[in-house]
């Protein structure tokens, strides 16, 4: 390729950028501008009320228009919510639709409505108003639904933000004052928590932590409801279970009247056992002596417990195997032998059996807030 060739090929390019029009040189400029319109709320309607049971699976869907950007491209949002006065200078919530914000429609929960509601200051069994708008962006400038509109909320009982942990202080309970003696409960699922415990007179308090700065809950009758000291309702030293549900803002205290060594072959209770601490009632230096029946000694046993209900109703719930028959225990036997699993009244189902008849022996049921409910038997001699 010779020189000539060159130069007449580059004169043509020159030739050719110079005849493109001057609007694509300045589409690149650092002066472009684009705008966008503001997207138009659509649903739901301007001051619907919607009654909120945050336990269904109910979802409410908040849509609007698409905005449209002058450059066309593509246009994300965001909803913001507030209290009925409030100017989203500070929004309770800001909540992000599908697909990176890219849909026109944002999907909530009425369990996410109930906690929204919450940070808005509408109490439990309370009305309100909530007001919500919608921002659109391109990245380059956005707009606002301007002040929105409003959507009227009836909370239930309950709190909107479940404790993770719940904690039981005061001079009414085992670890008195001290709250880093406070007793933890179990939890049993989201919100629900259980402990076996005793209380005595003086008062109490349930908290969500012991460090830091606790939430206080307190409880009035079957309600829970936020307080920092309440009353116990015990007059002396009594064992309790106390069942809490945060969904609902309830609980029950059921007093343990009694808990005793049920005999299968005997069909009776042997033995009391008392109430020590931490969940867990002893029976201390027993004879383990097995029943004689037609077919010989028979071994099986489980526990009765009587409840005593907030009503003052009283039941005896039985505290037995998982397994409808079982083998006799060796010292190798797994732990889990002994976990209580049933609630079986039958005579001989479902029982546990003693590895060996003791002159004395120590039998422990443990209803213990850190650990799986089971019971042990101490063979002394």
């Amino acid at each position: 390729m010779n020189n000539k060739f060159l130069y007449t090929a580059a004169c043509a390019c020159m030739a050719l950028f110079s005849l493109l029009p001057a609007c694509k040189k300045d589409s690149w400029g650092k002066n472009n501008v684009t705008s966008i319109t503001a997207a138009v709320q659509s649903t739901p309607d301007n001051n619907v009320s919607i009654t909120l049971d945050p336990l269904s699976n109910a979802v409410v869907s908040f849509e609007w228009q698409a905005a449209k950007a002058g450059d066309f491209t593509p246009v994300y949002y965001k909803v913001q919510f507030d209290k009925e006065s409030g100017n989203f200078s500070r929004p309770v919530y800001t909540g992000l639709p599908a697909a990176s914000g890219s849909v026109a429609k944002l999907l909530l929960s009425h369990r996410d409505l109930n906690k929204i509601a919450n940070s808005a200051g509408i109490a439990q069994l309370a009305k309100g108003k909530l007001r919500w708008r919608v921002i659109a962006s391109n990245g380059v400038v956005a707009d606002s639904s301007g002040t929105g509109r409003l959507i009227e909320v009836q909370r239930p009982a309950g709190f909107a933000e479940n404790p993770v942990d719940v904690y039981l202080t005061g001079a009414a309970t085992e670890g008195g004052t001290d709250v880093s003696k406070a007793l933890k409960f179990k939890k049993v699922s989201d919100g629900m928590f259980e402990l076996y415990t005793s209380l005595t007179t003086g008062a109490y308090t349930l908290v969500d932590k012991i460090t830091g700065t606790p939430v206080s809950f307190v409880l009035e009758n079957t309600l829970i409801k936020e307080g920092t000291n309440a009353t116990s309702p015990a007059a002396s030293k009594t064992a309790y279970r106390i069942n809490l549900d945060f969904n609902t803002a309830t609980a029950k205290l059921t007093e343990i009247q009694s808990v005793g060594l049920w005999f299968a072959g005997y069909n009776a209770i042997t033995n009391v056992l008392l109430y020590d601490a931490g969940g867990i009632w002893k029976a201390t230096d027993i004879a383990i002596v097995w029943s004689t029946q037609s077919w010989g000694k028979d071994e099986r046993y489980k526990f009765r417990v009587v409840e005593k209900d907030m009503s003052g109703n009283t039941t005896n719930v039985f505290w037995s195997s998982v397994n409808k028959d079982n083998t006799r225990p060796t010292s190798a036997t797994a732990a889990s032998f002994f976990y209580f699993k049933s609630n079986d009244a039958t005579q001989w189902d479902y029982t546990f059996k003693f590895e060996k008849e003791a002159i004395k022996a120590d039998v422990l049921v443990k209803f213990w807030a850190t650990d799986v409910y089971t019971h042990q038997v101490v063979y002394k001699q």
